[in-house]
């Protein structure tokens, strides 16, 4: 029950995170790295760490779809829950550009995609350790909440 609860909340947490802002006009970047690129070779410090933290955190806010897409799927492969991640990053794209709640971005699912790719590998990490449904979830359910805080921890103290 508390994996489940702990989903829910990630969810919710996922669409303030991705749906918070309204943009007065659409915007949309189609080719690959182009965001990444500007952001990490900007020479402006403060800019960089916005860029950085940018990055950083489009891969993190996707590590626990990666995990969680691979504990409810019978098939405990890798790359099966990567594709998922990246189809529900490409579903959120589309939605933010349609309405305006964010910008269209394809290197955002690039990011999105790595952090669900790391988020699968560790979970298989996981269950190649313990081999056991009920054992596997005990772990998610306790090792994703503390794995948030101290994910958004490193992000929060280093945009100070």
């Amino acid at each position: 029950m508390l994996l489940y609860v702990v989903f829910a909340f990630y969810i919710v947490f996922l669409g303030f995170a991705l749906f918070r802002t309204h943009h007065s006009t659409r915007s949309l970047n189609l080719i690959p790295f182009q965001s990444i690129t500007a952001y990490l070779a900007g020479g402006d410090r403060i800019l960089y760490a916005f860029a950085l933290s940018n990055v950083l955190g489009n891969i993190a806010l996707f590590i626990p779809l990666g995990v969680y897409i691979f504990l409810f799927r019978r098939e405990k492969k890798v790359l099966p829950c990567t594709l998922w991640v990246v189809l529900v990053s490409l579903s959120v794209e589309i939605v933010q550009y349609v309405s305006k709640m964010g910008i269209g971005d394809i290197d955002d699912v690039i990011l999105n995609g790595l952090g669900g790719f790391i988020g699968a590998v560790i979970c298989k990490l996981v269950w190649n350790g313990c081999r056991d449904a009920d054992q596997l979830r005990r772990v998610v359910a306790i090792g994703a909440p503390v794995g948030a805080a101290v994910c958004f921890g490193i992000l929060f103290l280093y945009n100070r």
